[in-house]
Parts: C-alpha cells; sequence; structure tokens
C-alpha cells in the first residue's frame, strides 16, 4: 500500500520533458522579446537623444495609448524606425 503512494508522488518523465519543452519556448519566446525591445529603446534614443528610462516611458505610454503589447510595438519601432504611425520621425 505504502508503494502504491509513493508511485502516486513521482513525477511521470514524459510530462516533465513536455513541461521543460513548453518553459524553453517561452523562455525563448521572452529573450527574443527582450532584445527586440532592447533594439528599439536604442533607435529612439539615438533618434531623439533621449535616455533610456526616456525611451521607455515613450514606449510604454504608447503601448498603453495604442493598446499593443510592448514586443509589437517594439517590432514596428525597429522596422520602421519610428513611434508614430504615420511612419513620421520626429
Amino acid at each position: 500500500m505504502a508503494e502504491a503512494a509513493a508511485n502516486r508522488f513521482e513525477p511521470d518523465p514524459e510530462e516533465e520533458v513536455e513541461t521543460l519543452h513548453a518553459k524553453v519556448g517561452h523562455l525563448e519566446t521572452a529573450l527574443c522579446s527582450s532584445r527586440r525591445i532592447g533594439m528599439a529603446l536604442g533607435i529612439l534614443m539615438a533618434q531623439r537623444n533621449w535616455t533610456e528610462e526616456q525611451a521607455f516611458d515613450a514606449m510604454r505610454d504608447t503601448s498603453q495609448h495604442r493598446h499593443v503589447k510592448l514586443r509589437e510595438l517594439a517590432e514596428q519601432v525597429v522596422l520602421t524606425g519610428t513611434l508614430d504611425e504615420a511612419g513620421e520621425t520626429s
């Protein structure tokens, strides 16, 4: 009986592998997002002579105003070089 109870608490190796694969996927996505956000911050800092804090504040505010995830906005900045929807730099 004690052996049956012990088996209930042993993790299933296949489930553990699936869980680890999912975690790796999430971490890879987070790392990629972080890099793109960093690139976008650098672009804005260079263009507008902003500090990192000013660039992040502008991206955060724009993200919230447009109801767009920060990583999606960062991708737009990397591709267009601007926060502006019309593609204009200021």
